[in-house]
């Protein structure tokens, strides 16, 4: 049975273009369980005040989080990877070393709540 609400990739594209405005489908931050793991994609950072200057000289406009689950823990996910666009999300493979396109569209990914 598919858990994922996603019916494409341009779902999830058109979604998250770096402006917040719920009420025509534009969001900033995404939770997701994936394999048993919950992780968060981000526009911007999560915990830094600036963006991020990544090796190449571009602003990272999105990241991808992982939960932690220790509650010791002084910030509740940890950052796998910054990005400049959203193609570079798409193609990274910081989660099980697959293509980001792949678990985001993977039938058992389930969307957790969106803001």
């Amino acid at each position: 049975m598919r858990k994922n609400e996603y019916v494409s990739l341009d779902e999830f594209r058109s979604q998250y273009i770096g402006v917040w405005a719920p009420s025509e489908g534009h969001w900033l931050g995404l939770d997701f369980s994936y394999k048993g793991n919950e992780y968060r994609f981000q526009t911007g950072s999560m915990y830094a005040a600036e963006d991020t200057i990544l090796p190449d000289g571009r602003a990272a406009v999105y990241g991808l989080y992982h939960k932690n689950n220790d509650i010791k823990a002084s910030q509740a996910y940890d950052l796998l990877a910054e990005f400049a666009t959203m193609d570079d999300v798409l193609i990274s493979t910081c989660i099980d070393g697959r293509p980001f396109a792949e678990v985001i569209m993977d039938d058992d990914t389930e969307l957790l709540g969106q803001d």
